[in-house]
């Protein structure tokens, strides 16, 4: 499958949430308003805020499969990393606001006692937000995605609240009003975590960061080509879902010009069907002492 088109199957994830989205947050809306619950409100709230998320995700993807232009040479995947920049942004926002509604709330609990429709809508909605996760992570990897992969754990951490606030909901009902808001405070916490390594994740993407053990397996790829004696030297960048190497590779002295770039075009050749989408090679001559 080619890059744009995996692009493309990638905004099929999008799509979902910001559809899933929609109808979460006017259905919990509705009924928190109905019954009076603020925790289901706070979650609507939380998923319109989601909404958001989602289209940057979608205009990333959009940008990210259109073609270099003058002022973009290599394209414009790195939109794919801005948009998880953003997605994270979005994220720890909404763990810090779960943590600002809920600790004060340990040393006042509520004792309304929710009535039952509110915990089975956010039972509901946290279970569908489970599997819209469990889609856009199996989209995410066959598509290498890394704004999909993003969103994907938005999609989890909204699972994690709903689940949780009905888990509250529950106990609340029980006579434990103070573990409703001790629950929602450690899944701030947790959200709050989840976006920092997005956003960890982005910037180290988008300041031309690259994993040391990647580079050592790019070596031992680009080496498994006959006629390469070793690898002088090897760079590697993040654009969204593809990588972009610089290669030199040291060959046979004794040899053509013409065979040391026919050396070069099978490691090209090679690395594109490892994975790798550009791949610039310059060849060197092994020095002998």
């Amino acid at each position: 499958m080619g890059n744009i088109n995996k692009l493309k199957l990638a905004q099929r994830g999008a799509y979902l949430s910001i559809v899933t989205y929609i109808i979460l947050s006017v259905l919990k809306l509705y009924f928190g308003v109905f019954y009076d619950s603020a925790a289901v409100r706070a979650d609507a709230l939380n998923n319109m805020t989601d909404i958001f998320a989602s289209v940057a995700v979608l205009i990333g993807l959009k940008i990210s499969i259109r073609p270099p232009d003058d002022n973009h040479p290599y394209g414009h995947l790195k939109s794919e990393n801005i948009a998880s920049l953003v997605v994270s942004f979005i994220i720890i926002f909404v763990g810090v606001q779960v943590l600002v509604e809920n600790v004060p709330a340990i040393f006042s609990p509520s004792v309304t006692k929710p009535n039952p429709v509110v915990i089975y809508i956010s039972v509901a909605g946290g279970l569908i937000m489970l599997a819209v996760y469990y889609i856009n992570s199996q989209l995410a990897a066959k598509t290498n995605s890394s704004s999909l992969k993003s969103a994907a754990m938005d999609n989890l951490s909204d699972s994690l609240i709903s689940l949780g606030t009905a888990a509250g909901l529950v106990l609340t009902q029980l006579g434990l009003p103070i573990a409703d808001v001790i629950i929602a405070s450690v899944l701030g916490l947790l959200i709050i975590y989840t976006g920092f390594k997005i956003l960890k994740s982005a910037v180290f993407a988008l300041s031309d960061g690259y994993n040391d053990a990647d580079l050592i397996e790019h070596k031992e790829d680009v080496l498994e080509v006959n006629g390469v004696l070793d690898v002088k030297s090897i760079k590697g960048r993040y654009h969204g879902s593809s990588i972009f190497l610089d290669v030199t590779i040291i060959v046979d002295p004794e040899i053509s010009v013409t065979e040391a770039h026919r050396i070069c075009d099978r490691v090209e050749e090679h690395m594109h069907n490892k994975g790798i989408m550009s791949l610039y090679v310059h060849p060197e001559p092994l020095f002998k002492e």
